[in-house]
């Protein structure tokens, strides 16, 4: 761990932690785009392939639901997010459904039905394992 402008930063990888790291898998927006990540290295990668903009903060959701934010100019995942503190299985689904980058126009969507029925982990880890 290294302390920079006095704040706690965690890693010394492409991508680091501002307190404390996320839980993996995690998924990122991106203008629309929604990424699915199983390690700091697979979303540095992923990244890599993108046109980002420095000034911009990007929403990031760990398997907990909890979220995070990206700050492309430091390249840090940081729990300290005004924007949405918690996502619910609905709004995950919506997200995917949603997204910009479907593999396949034709693609049928994630299911919003019987929610109370599916667990967390599942949808979160489907959606993860969706092709980007």
């Amino acid at each position: 761990m290294e302390k920079a402008s006095n704040l706690l930063i965690q890693g010394n990888g492409p991508i680091r932690s501002f307190f404390r790291k996320p839980k993996y898998p995690i998924l990122c927006e991106i203008e629309g785009h929604l990424i699915g990540a199983k390690s700091d290295k697979t979303l540095a990668k992923k990244l890599s392939l993108l046109e980002l903009d420095d000034s911009k903060q990007y929403d990031v959701i760990d398997s907990t639901g909890e979220g995070w934010l990206l700050l492309i100019d430091h390249m840090v995942l940081s729990p300290v997010n005004f924007r949405k503190r918690r996502w619910t299985k609905l709004e995950i689904i919506r997200l995917f459904n949603n997204r910009a980058n479907k593999s396949d126009p034709d693609e049928k969507p994630y299911s919003e039905k019987s929610l109370s029925a599916k667990k967390f982990d599942k949808i979160f880890r489907d959606i993860v394992e969706a092709p980007d």
